[in-house]
């Protein structure tokens, strides 16, 4: 037969799941906007000693 406490483990499982997927999701935009900026703090160090010379 079917048995329904598995139902509810699976289902409390799935939304542990989808939180946890949702902070990495999260993790991933920040650390993505953190290596924009020292991308773009690099580029200005590259211009500031090309211009240097």
């Amino acid at each position: 037969m079917f048995d329904l406490s598995k139902l509810g483990d699976m289902a409390k499982l799935a939304n542990e799941a989808k939180h946890m997927q949702e902070k990495q999701e999260y993790f991933q935009k920040e650390q993505i906007e953190l290596l924009k900026k020292i991308s773009k703090q690099l580029e200005e160090l590259i211009n500031l000693t090309k211009n240097k010379d």
